[in-house]
């Protein structure tokens, strides 16, 4: 015959076994509405209040939270932060080392971004092309500097 393998009941605790972190969308499904009245289970007296729910979006209450979030090899997964404008990148690569990265959420408007408008330069120390042409013309018919030859240099 074929083998047979023996499936534990959820609520039974084998050896070292730990029960997984439960997410944010199992503990809604615990805190479900039966005959139209909400049974809750107590979690945490101090749990701060939890932001509405986003399918696909995972709300943690900080750095802390978000760097204790399971994550399995070579996945990643987003974190919103429930307090400020902050999204954690929680990752683990192909060894399963994690790590967590941490992004400011900032609004983009639709206005462009403003350019930087360059200083206005000052055109009145400039010369054109022109004008440096005379003046070198000048310059080159009569020298600036009077040179002195060698004879006159060794002698006096």
């Amino acid at each position: 015959m074929g083998q047979y393998y023996y499936i534990p009941d959820p609520g039974e605790q084998i050896g070292n076994y730990t029960p997984p972190v439960m997410d944010r969308l199992a503990q809604l499904r615990k805190n479900q509405q039966v005959n139209g009245q909400t049974v809750q289970t107590s979690t945490s007296a101090a749990a701060p209040p939890t932001p509405p729910q986003n399918s696909g979006v995972i709300w943690v209450s900080g750095k802390e939270e978000a760097d204790k979030w399971p994550i399995a090899f070579g996945c990643a997964v987003a974190l919103w932060d429930a307090n400020n404008p902050v999204i954690y990148l929680r990752q683990a690569d192909s060894t399963g080392k994690p790590s967590t990265k941490v992004y400011d959420l900032v609004e983009r408007t639709d206005a462009p971004p403003q350019q930087k408008i360059a200083p206005q330069i000052d055109m009145s120390r400039y010369v054109t092309i022109d004008q440096l042409e005379d003046i070198l013309a000048e310059r080159l018919k009569r020298p600036a500097k009077v040179s002195k030859t060698k004879e006159e240099t060794e002698n006096g």
